[in-house]
């Protein structure tokens, strides 16, 4: 793939958040306090490399575009191929990798789901790098693409920030060989981000330092997903037992079980529940199949399956349902849960979602319950204090309306703070932390001469952006 800088005006994003509710107090003393203080603009050039830009994402990357002088940002590819939605890159400076991808299974040992992940090993890292010439690189995840972003601040003393994302659970099974490289590559990090207190576990299990770690929150749309925004009352009667869950149609996802575990609810409990499926994948045939059965064999449980929507539709779909289910196999963290929160809306949460323990709170603003409780404990690793989705569906059924009403608050109460300009703070408190500071570190014209005229010729060659919005 040819390389190419471009900025795109477009179809508008859905966000995320990524934040520590209950649990945020360990990531501020790892890093920040509140809503840190920051210069802005940082005047530095700072280059972030990650694999494509998810439409949660772009509004916290257009919120650190204004904090930062000079942002530029390598993919390594425009968008996966199992996501249906059209990039936007509107007001970023955006460059395209040199980049081979190739598919490779994933098998949860514990939660024994199969997935599809895509790995991407973009080959021209050093040499974008050396025509950018950033004051620091940020680099996302811990494999190949950090791996040469590493090579080239030890050769020049770029400080180095390695953003990750991850849980315990999400990382359970990973190699020898893995966890080495990502050793080695945490060494020679100035900084290092997290998206929660699970990661940072994680993080310091694998010898990170206290003094390098910055929390990096996830953050929803707030074009769409805004604690602020006015949202109309419910009838509670009228949707009690509107179940809405939104996410691939996939193993992972956990949605066969969910719907199996349903069944049986509604059958031993005489109960009558709804559950509207919002999204496409591989499972989509099977649970259409399903439904089917569902409408003939008044078992009391209806399912709808919507497909994908779009991102402007779903704060409708919300308001529509009582609660959002979040029934994850494994997820590091999981953006609906802020999504939901923001609209006023309880999460009956799966515990294999880092949002889930972080956020949820039993009975104050939504329920958290452990999917595989059905399964031998020597299989899995149990939860202290998770129920199972029976207990946990039957206590949102006898909540009293008003109390519901109470949990809409909370939950928005929850995430209130949690936005793309908090999360654009933090990112750039984690560059300004390391400004100057990078290992075996030298001056910028060190680092000039240090590839040459070619490092510096490059730079007359790139090509002109357009610019897509607001700087």
């Amino acid at each position: 793939m040819s390389v190419a800088t471009s900025r795109q005006a477009g179809h508008t994003p859905l966000l995320s958040t990524q934040e520590m509710g209950g649990n945020f107090t360990r990531m501020e003393s790892a890093g920040s306090t509140g809503l840190p203080s920051l210069r802005c603009p940082v005047k530095a050039k700072v280059v972030f490399l990650t694999h494509y830009i998810p439409l949660y994402q772009v509004r916290v990357l257009q919120e650190v575009t204004k904090r930062l002088s000079d942002f530029h940002i390598l993919l390594s590819t425009p968008i996966e191929p199992n996501r249906d939605f059209r990039p936007d890159w509107t007001g970023l400076d955006v460059s395209i990798q040199r980049t081979i991808t190739f598919r490779r299974p994933w098998r949860h040992a514990e939660a024994g789901f199969r997935d599809r992940l895509y790995v991407h090993v973009p080959y021209d890292t050093i040499n974008q790098l050396r025509r950018i010439q950033p004051d620091v690189v940020v680099s996302h995840e811990l494999g190949a693409r950090s791996a040469a972003a590493a090579a080239f601040c030890r050769s020049t003393g770029t400080p180095l920030v390695l953003a990750t994302f991850m849980s315990e659970h999400t990382e359970i099974g990973r190699g020898r060989l893995r966890h080495g490289l990502r050793r080695r590559l945490i060494r020679a990090a100035d900084a290092i981000t997290f998206n929660g207190p699970s990661c940072c576990r994680v993080l310091e299990s694998l010898g990170s330092e206290p003094t390098q770690l910055f929390p990096w929150s996830y953050a929803a749309d707030d074009r769409r997903f805004c604690s602020d925004t006015e949202v109309p009352p419910r009838d509670e009667a009228a949707v009690k037992g509107r179940l809405l869950c939104i996410g691939q149609l996939t193993e992972r996802k956990g949605v066969d079980r969910v719907v199996e575990q349903l069944r049986c609810f509604c059958r031993s409990r005489s109960a009558s529940l709804q559950l509207t499926l919002v999204g496409d994948g591989p499972r989509r045939n099977a649970l259409e199949a399903i439904a089917k059965e569902l409408e003939s064999s008044q078992e009391g449980l209806t399912l709808r399956l919507l497909g994908n929507q779009p991102a402007e539709e779903l704060p409708r779909l919300m308001q529509q349902h009582s609660l959002v289910m979040a029934p994850t196999l494994a997820d590091e963290w999981l953006l609906v849960v802020n999504e939901a929160m923001h609209l006023g809306m309880p999460v009956l949460g799966s515990i294999y979602s880092q949002a889930v323990t972080t956020l949820v709170k039993n009975g104050e603003n939504g329920w958290r319950y452990d999917p595989l409780a059905d399964k031998p404990p020597s299989s899995r690793t149990p939860s202290a204090d998770a129920s199972t989705l029976d207990q946990a569906l039957q206590s949102y059924l006898d909540t009293p309306d008003e109390e519901l009403a109470t949990m809409r608050h909370q939950a928005r109460q929850t995430v209130r703070e949690l936005t793309p300009q908090r999360s654009a703070t933090e990112f750039c408190k984690a560059v300004e932390a390391v400004l100057g500071s990078g290992k075996n570190s030298t001056s910028p014209s060190d680092r000039n001469d240090h590839f040459g005229d070619g490092g510096r010729s490059a730079e007359s060659d790139r090509p002109n952006a357009t610019t897509g919005g607001d700087r």
